[in-house]
This record gives C-alpha cells, structure tokens and sequence, in this order.
C-alpha cells in the first residue's frame, strides 16, 4: 500500500506535466486583414453599406476564430471595438489615431491590433517625417501581448503606402523610397524595443499587414521584403507558390490589375510555418482576403 501511495502521486503528476505541456504546446490562430474602409466598404459609406460590410465581417471572423487580429484600412474605432464585441474574450488592445500629414485631420485609413490575450503594453507610432519625404503617410499599431506560456509576443499592423502615382518612373521610385523608410523605422523601433523590454522574456515578433507590393518582380524598385529578410524576420509566404497567396482582387470594373500578393506575416522566434489565405470572402466585404498563421513556439 505503501508503494501505491507513492506511485498514485507521480503518475498523477507526470500526467498533469504531459497535459500542461500539450496545452501550452497549442500555436495562436493569427489573422491579418485589410478590411477595406471598414466600415462601409468606401469613404463616406451610407448605414446600409455600413452594415452590411460589419455582417459579412463578422460571419468572416466568426469562422476564422481569430486570438490575434491585425486590421488595416479601418476608419471607426467605436465600429471596430463594437465588431470585436461580437467575439467573446476579444478586445481592442490598440486602435491608431493617424493624422493626414497635409490636412492635419484624422487619416481615414487607421491600423488596430486586437486580442484574446492580456496586453502588457500598446500604442500606435507615426512615421516620422524626413526632408526628402516630408508627406510620410500614417505609421503601425504596435502591442506586446502575454502568452498563455510566458513571455511576450510583439506584434506589429502595418498598412504602407499605396500604389497610387507609380505610372511614372519618377512615382513609382518616389513610392519605393516610401516604402523603404516605413520599413527602415518598423525595424528601427523593433531594436528600439528590444532594449526597453531587455528585462521581459520575448518569445516572438510578427510584422503583419497591407505592404502594397511583394517581391514577384511586380515593383522591381520596391525593396520592402528583402529589407525584412535581411533584418531576420521570415516570410511565412517562402514556401508558398504564387497562385496560392493571392491577397488582393481588384474590382470587375476596373481591369487594370491582376491578383496579387499584397498582404504578409514576418516572424522572427516562432517555428517558420506558411500563412494561408482565406480565399471566401465577397468582394462587397473587402478586396484582400485575410491572411491566417498559426503562431508556434
């Protein structure tokens, strides 16, 4: 009997370590999306339009079941943190509050991080201004989450410039130096990071968002994603034929452009898995798709 009171204990134990480690062995489900005007679908969208585009939202995310969602292109802070309401455990960890560099107004297009983790830390950051590129338009959402393990997961939303004005030589190189300094900052700010949290364990990082361009030879002057490479972070999209990471579809009416990769997730620290597109989403929801990652220690 003896024996047995000894032994009852430990297999309990041993047990208890082996479910502990199978639940902390579980990776986050990670969405980024640029939810396009959200909401409404445009600037200046009618209540109808407004809700519309929050039902199909939220029949999106429902299926998607996000723990961590990245969104660009947002331009309502109440509607957003009303549509996280929508998901138990999820809330707002941060929601930015660009300005238009030219008007001075609020930008119309803000970026937001939302969680069903406990935040240590969140705040958005413009970028900063340069005198060769004086009209730097808005900046990221950055957030330091707690993970279920320990630790913290730093976590970037990011929406950079867009295409717009690159049919000349001139803009489109003008566009490709935007994009270079956005990226310059972001990894600026992370080594910036790394030392205000040197005391903190950093179990990862995860830049995600609307990049605008990819590294498919479509923007040949754009240098975005071998700036990151080079910085450490992996392209969940590496492995990933082209025809199956296609974020973005433009309008039936408007032929000029053809599908393509738009959207990303950079990490450094967790196991390089592929992201995923989630392909079923109506044009009338938003033009990018969402892009899904599993986040795995």
């Amino acid at each position: 009997m003896q024996i047995n009171n000894r032994i009852t204990p430990l297999i309990t134990a041993v047990l208890g370590l082996a479910l502990t480690a199978m639940l902390s062995a579980e990776p986050l489900r990670t969405v980024t999306w640029n939810m396009e005007w959200f909401p409404g679908g445009r600037p200046g969208a009618s209540e109808k339009e407004q809700a519309e585009q929050t039902k199909g939202a939220k029949e999106i995310l429902g299926k998607l079941a996000p723990q961590i969602l990245l969104a660009q292109e947002l331009t309502d802070e109440k509607a957003f943190a009303n549509l996280m309401k929508e998901f138990p455990g999820m809330k707002v960890d941060v929601f930015s509050k660009f300005l238009d560099t030219n008007s001075g107004n609020p930008d119309l297009q803000q970026c937001a991080i939302a969680s069903s983790l406990k935040a240590h830390s969140a705040w958005f950051v413009d970028f900063a201004l340069t005198e060769n590129l004086p009209s730097l338009r808005r900046g990221f959402a950055f957030a330091a989450l707690e993970h279920p393990d320990g630790g913290l997961i730093m976590l970037y939303s990011v929406h950079m410039k867009s295409n717009n004005g690159s049919d000349t030589p001139e803009g489109e190189l003008n566009i490709a130096k935007t994009r270079a300094e956005s990226t310059r900052q972001i990894i600026a700010h992370k080594a910036a990071m790394e030392k205000q949290f040197a005391g903190e364990k950093i179990v990862g990082w995860l830049i995600a968002g609307d990049f605008n361009t990819n590294d498919d030879g479509q923007f040949p002057k754009c240098t975005v994603v071998k700036d990151f490479l080079a910085a450490g972070f992996h392209n969940t999209w590496d492995k990933t034929p082209k025809e199956n990471r296609l974020t973005w579809r433009n309008h039936p009416d408007d032929e000029r452009f053809k599908p393509t990769t738009f959207d990303f997730m950079m990490t450094i620290g967790f196991k390089e898995n592929q992201a995923k597109v989630y392909a079923d989403v109506p044009l009338e929801i938003s033009d990018h798709t969402p892009v899904m990652l599993l986040l795995e220690k």
